[in-house]
């Protein structure tokens, strides 16, 4: 198909929010994204680049982001590329599109950034962008950690840690002169929240048949858990924790408690399964998704790996 691919620039403000509405994430729950500006989830970076694919109308078909951020494995910390925000409106999928927006991010941000080592984050079920990205770059390495989402209305009470002491990933916040001050809260004992809800806020577009139907069996077997699961159309927002271990992880109720008090709905929490953090706050949480690390350089699952919560 002939496109082509150009940097973002604001005359196309307009037609973005319009392709932004086309794309959905899941299937039987359907997911919106929901931004106040297309660059809103970059602008929190202090270095990105933003591209667009237009049609033979010159009208945007597709989208891709690459930013600078920090990762740090095995104790060492390096610059590295995150891609994001890549979106291909619907009727052009499987036209080879996302791919050449992958290429180019690499071909005009990425490699002139100098970041010889780059990845994105994406759930586990969408096993199209895993195949795609393979396709742009060659070899791929997956990393596994799971959101999990509690209620801002939620007291954990006392923790109790479980058999687990380990922690191979966690997030952080890095670099954090570079971001203004109104992106994240400090509480107790370095733990700490990024206000995800000011990059972007997410809306249930549609949830299936059968999806409904449970829904309907967990509120009643657990009404006092599950009474703030969000409906269909309502928009919801979220922060994400950072800095959480086994030590610091008790004071998450001083984060609950403030997220309640700005109506915040939902506190975002990445960890591993099985690991400390995910043994202590399970039965907390009222759904778990599954995401990969996707990176271009090699990671095991014995890797130490900590992300910057700008990155979720």
């Amino acid at each position: 198909m002939d496109t082509t691919i150009v940097s973002y620039d604001q005359r196309f403000d307009e037609d973005i929010q319009m392709l932004e509405q086309y794309i959905v994430q899941g299937n039987n729950i359907q997911l919106e994204i929901i931004k106040d500006h297309f660059l809103d989830r970059a602008t929190v970076f202090k270095k990105y680049y933003a591209s667009l694919a237009l049609d033979q109308a010159g009208i945007p078909i597709a989208t891709a982001i690459g930013a600078r951020t920090s990762l740090c494995i095995n104790g060492t910390s390096f610059d590295a590329g995150i891609g994001y925000e890549v979106k291909v409106h619907p009727r052009y999928h499987n036209k080879g599109i996302g791919r050449k927006m992958a290429t180019h991010i690499y071909q005009h941000f990425f490699r002139p950034e100098g970041l010889g080592k780059n990845f994105i984050t994406l759930k586990k079920s969408n096993i199209p962008v895993v195949r795609l990205v393979a396709r742009a770059i060659g070899k791929i390495w997956l990393y596994n950690f799971v959101y999990l989402t509690i209620p801002a209305t939620t007291r954990t009470g006392n923790i109790l840690m479980g058999k687990s002491k380990k922690q191979l990933f966690s997030v952080g916040l890095f670099n954090k002169e570079e971001l203004h001050h109104s992106y994240y809260t400090d509480v107790s004992n370095n733990l700490g929240y990024f206000h995800t809800y000011k990059m972007y806020r997410l809306k249930i577009r549609r949830i299936g048949f059968l999806y409904k139907l449970g829904l309907v069996l967990i509120k009643k077997l657990q009404p006092k858990k599950y009474a703030s699961l969000p409906k269909v159309k309502e928009t919801f927002h979220s922060a994400a924790l950072y800095n959480h271990h086994a030590g610091n992880i008790h004071n998450i109720n001083e984060v609950l408690e403030q997220l309640e008090n700005k109506e915040i709905h939902y506190l975002m929490v990445c960890c591993q399964k099985n690991d400390c953090i995910y043994d202590a706050l399970k039965k907390f949480s009222i759904n778990t998704y599954g995401y990969y690390i996707l990176g271009d350089f090699p990671l095991t699952k014995k890797d130490k790996v900590t992300i910057d919560a700008r990155c979720l």
